[in-house]
Protein backbone atom coordinates (compact mmCIF):
# COMPACT_ATOMS: atom_id res chain seq x y z
CA UNK A 1 0.00 0.00 0.00
CA UNK A 2 1.29 3.49 -0.87
CA UNK A 3 2.08 5.91 1.88
CA UNK A 4 0.51 9.34 1.75
CA UNK A 5 3.76 11.10 0.99
CA UNK A 6 4.57 8.78 -1.95
CA UNK A 7 1.62 9.91 -4.05
CA UNK A 8 1.47 13.55 -2.99
CA UNK A 9 4.67 14.61 -4.73
CA UNK A 10 3.72 13.30 -8.23
CA UNK A 11 0.20 14.72 -7.88
CA UNK A 12 1.57 18.13 -6.84
CA UNK A 13 4.04 18.15 -9.74
CA UNK A 14 1.32 17.20 -12.21
CA UNK A 15 -1.00 19.90 -10.84
CA UNK A 16 1.73 22.53 -11.09
CA UNK A 17 2.46 21.55 -14.71
CA UNK A 18 -1.22 21.82 -15.65
CA UNK A 19 -1.59 25.23 -14.02
CA UNK A 20 1.56 26.58 -15.70
CA UNK A 21 0.44 25.26 -19.10
CA UNK A 22 -2.93 26.96 -18.70
CA UNK A 23 -1.35 30.26 -17.63
CA UNK A 24 1.08 30.36 -20.53
CA UNK A 25 -1.62 29.41 -23.04
CA UNK A 26 -3.91 32.18 -21.83
CA UNK A 27 -1.12 34.74 -21.83
CA UNK A 28 -0.33 34.07 -25.49
CA UNK A 29 -3.85 34.80 -26.67
CA UNK A 30 -4.17 37.84 -24.44
CA UNK A 31 -1.03 39.26 -26.01
CA UNK A 32 -2.56 39.08 -29.49
CA UNK A 33 -6.22 39.89 -28.70
CA UNK A 34 -7.43 43.28 -29.93
CA UNK A 35 -8.19 45.24 -33.08
CA UNK A 36 -5.48 45.94 -35.64
CA UNK A 37 -5.46 48.28 -38.64
CA UNK A 38 -3.38 48.27 -41.83
CA UNK A 39 -3.19 51.30 -44.10
CA UNK A 40 -3.34 50.24 -47.74
CA UNK A 41 -2.65 53.67 -49.27
CA UNK A 42 0.49 52.43 -51.02
CA UNK A 43 -1.11 49.37 -52.62
CA UNK A 44 -3.31 48.86 -55.68
CA UNK A 45 -6.34 48.42 -53.38
CA UNK A 46 -6.58 51.69 -51.51
CA UNK A 47 -8.39 51.78 -48.21
CA UNK A 48 -8.17 50.34 -44.76
CA UNK A 49 -8.09 46.75 -43.57
CA UNK A 50 -8.76 45.71 -39.98
CA UNK A 51 -8.35 42.46 -38.12
CA UNK A 52 -10.21 41.84 -34.87
CA UNK A 53 -8.89 39.04 -32.65
CA UNK A 54 -11.13 38.04 -29.75
CA UNK A 55 -9.69 36.22 -26.75
CA UNK A 56 -12.03 33.26 -27.35
CA UNK A 57 -10.23 32.43 -30.62
CA UNK A 58 -12.74 34.03 -32.98
CA UNK A 59 -11.83 36.83 -35.35
CA UNK A 60 -12.99 39.07 -38.20
CA UNK A 61 -11.08 40.40 -41.18
CA UNK A 62 -12.66 43.59 -42.60
CA UNK A 63 -11.86 45.38 -45.82
CA UNK A 64 -14.30 48.02 -47.00
CA UNK A 65 -17.79 46.50 -46.83
CA UNK A 66 -16.50 42.92 -46.75
CA UNK A 67 -16.19 41.01 -43.48
CA UNK A 68 -14.72 37.52 -43.21
CA UNK A 69 -14.96 35.53 -39.95
CA UNK A 70 -12.21 33.11 -38.96
CA UNK A 71 -10.77 31.29 -35.98
CA UNK A 72 -7.27 31.81 -34.66
CA UNK A 73 -4.74 30.40 -32.23
CA UNK A 74 -1.16 30.96 -31.14
CA UNK A 75 1.39 28.21 -31.63
CA UNK A 76 5.11 28.65 -31.01
CA UNK A 77 4.90 32.49 -31.15
CA UNK A 78 2.98 32.38 -34.43
CA UNK A 79 -0.52 33.69 -34.90
CA UNK A 80 -2.33 31.05 -36.95
CA UNK A 81 -5.49 32.19 -38.75
CA UNK A 82 -7.68 29.25 -39.77
CA UNK A 83 -9.71 30.07 -42.87
CA UNK A 84 -13.07 28.51 -43.70
CA UNK A 85 -11.49 26.87 -46.74
CA UNK A 86 -9.12 24.96 -44.49
CA UNK A 87 -6.04 27.06 -45.09
CA UNK A 88 -3.81 28.58 -42.46
CA UNK A 89 -2.43 32.11 -42.65
CA UNK A 90 0.55 32.78 -40.38
CA UNK A 91 1.44 36.02 -38.62
CA UNK A 92 4.03 37.19 -36.11
CA UNK A 93 4.12 40.03 -33.60
CA UNK A 94 7.25 42.17 -33.96
CA UNK A 95 7.75 45.44 -32.06
CA UNK A 96 4.02 45.90 -31.50
CA UNK A 97 3.15 45.30 -35.17
CA UNK A 98 1.30 42.20 -36.34
CA UNK A 99 2.82 41.03 -39.65
CA UNK A 100 0.56 38.61 -41.51
CA UNK A 101 1.85 36.72 -44.55
CA UNK A 102 -0.91 36.19 -47.11
CA UNK A 103 -1.11 33.17 -49.45
CA UNK A 104 0.41 35.23 -52.32
CA UNK A 105 3.52 35.74 -50.11
CA UNK A 106 2.64 39.39 -49.53
CA UNK A 107 3.03 40.58 -45.93
CA UNK A 108 0.62 43.05 -44.39
CA UNK A 109 1.56 45.08 -41.30
CA UNK A 110 -1.21 45.74 -38.78
CA UNK A 111 -0.86 48.19 -35.89
CA UNK A 112 -2.95 47.65 -32.76
CA UNK A 113 -5.64 50.31 -32.29
CA UNK A 114 -7.59 48.75 -29.39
Amino acid sequence: MLKRTEWRIPVCILSLCLVLTFLFACGSKERYAGTYKADLADSAKQGEATVELKINGEGKWKFGDEEVPFSWDVKEDQLRVNTKGGGIIVGRMQNGVLNITLPNSRTMAFKKIQ
